[in-house]
């Protein structure tokens, strides 16, 4: 199986292995996302334990056995030896000795403290929440011991693209199966066997044996535990959108207070949902909350939000879900975009390489609502991106529409107004806005070579 992405990571990783001092290192990241492949790429050798939640005594056994002929009498024994004889060790779902027996970390804590020697040791968890717990929270014993932090993210659209690629899809079938799936390296693998796209949503999500209609209630029954009909109430409010807290607390029936704590706990703690600010606003209180993960965002919506149709009518969901696929790609879409303003940057279709990116909304002067989906800040200028998934052509009332909304925007910077579209541009629409194609954007995404 071939190994993607992960340049950054494995090259810090090597290097730290490489240190002449101990280090403790914490990495965690959402389940499927990678760590354990990438940690077996990187360090072949280390001595390799995964915490399963079995008892203490046969835990201990079971890891004695793989050391010496015999048992160890307690964990302490066994942390000073491991610790004093092998170079790097690698523990993975650590957060579980939480359920086998929580003072194995002030046991770890001890040993590591006096230990002196060169070992690196590698605590990798899967429990967002619970890992910044152990490591973060200063009452807990291994609180200042990690040297690093480190958070695994998922693939970004240019890494996945690179996958889906290789597997044979198109740019824009790259664009809707990222919005899906979400850059999370073994759900993009399930796309190796190529089907037509309905009939591989129904394989994924529908069917009586689809492997990712319950994995969203799997990842996060586990991080939020007996909270979690909570945090998934807010979580369904917010579905594949951003949304106001009033919205949140609107749909969901819950307190505003209620409301801001789980969403607090959200963003900061479990890391699941992100803040969407309104650029250029003004209003404390005007932000939004989006859910970070494009996987979950789908789940939300067409699984979890209608689970009574999935479970009765399988073919019914389906149909749903494909009839309102293009506007959750849309939304998918414009951070897609956000993300590349660098590149597209590079490649000469944007002027200016911008040092802040965002939002904004507001209303118009009659009243009615308005959204720019893309803002890029420069020094000297302001980029506002439309950004277009749709099949109808752009016209030049589509042009003519996106620059009343410029209007709205009060800035002395120079505005650039640039309209990036799935659709062709109609040949008699005027060029009083920068106009990019999706097959501009696949030059830039397949590193073809650069127009500046």
């Amino acid at each position: 199986m071939r190994f993607y992405d992960r340049k950054d990571d494995t090259h810090f990783l090597s290097k730290i292995t490489r240190t002449s001092h101990k280090q403790m290192i914490s990495i965690y990241g959402r389940r499927r996302i990678g760590k354990t492949t990438l940690l077996k790429h990187v360090l072949p050798g280390a001595e390799y334990f995964f915490v399963d939640t079995r008892s203490s005594s046969t835990l201990l056994l079971d890891f004695s056995k793989r050391l010496i002929q015999g048992q160890f009498d307690n964990w302490e024994e066994f942390f000073r030896y491991l610790l004093s004889h092998k170079k790097i060790v690698i523990f993975d779902e650590f957060q579980n000795f939480s359920k086998v027996d929580k003072s194995i970390f002030s046991v770890l804590q001890k040993v590591w403290d006096e230990l002196e020697s060169d070992t690196k040791l590698i605590l990798c968890g899967s429990y967002v929440g619970m890992m910044k717990h152990i490591f973060l929270d200063s009452k807990e014993p291994l609180f200042g011991r990690a040297s690093y932090n480190i958070k695994v993210k998922p693939f970004n659209f240019k890494s996945s693209y690179e996958m889906l690629s290789n597997f044979g899809y198109t740019f824009e079938e790259s664009v809707a199966w990222y919005s899906i799936l979400g850059g999370v390296p073994k759900y993009l693998w399930y796309l190796e066997d190529k089907k037509a796209f309905n009939e591989k949503i129904y394989d994924l999500f529908y069917s009586p044996f689809a492997p990712l209609k319950e994995e969203g209630k799997n990842i996060l029954v586990m991080e939020f535990g007996s909270e979690h009909p909570g945090y998934f109430s807010i979580l369904k409010a917010i579905g594949n959108y951003d949304r106001k807290l009033s919205e949140i607390a609107n749909k969901s029936a819950l307190k505003d207070t209620t409301v801001s704590k789980y969403l607090y706990e959200l963003v900061n703690y479990y890391d699941v949902v992100e803040k969407v600010e309104n650029k250029f606003s003004g209003k404390k209180r005007d932000t939004r909350y989006r859910i970070k993960d494009n996987y979950l965002r789908f789940w939300y919506r067409f699984i979890y939000g209608i689970m009574d149709v999935v479970e009765f009518n399988p073919q019914a969901a389906l149909k749903y879900a494909i009839e309102n696929i293009s506007q959750h790609i849309g939304l998918t879409f414009e951070h897609i975009i956000m993300e590349s303003l660098d590149d597209l940057y590079k490649y000469g279709l944007i002027p200016c390489m911008p040092v802040s990116i965002g939002k904004n909304w507001g209303k118009t002067r009659d009243g009615s609502t308005y959204e720019i989906d893309v803002i890029g800040e420069c020094e000297k200028k302001i980029l506002l991106v439309e950004c277009k998934w749709t099949s109808k052509e752009i016209t030049q009332r589509n042009i003519d529409e996106f620059l009343e909304k410029s209007t709205y925007i009060k800035e002395k910077r120079e505005k650039i107004p640039i309209i990036i579209s799935k659709a062709p541009f109609k040949s008699s629409t005027s060029d009083n806005v920068i106009k990019i194609t999706l097959k501009d954007l696949e030059t830039v995404f397949s590193g073809q070579t650069h127009r500046i």
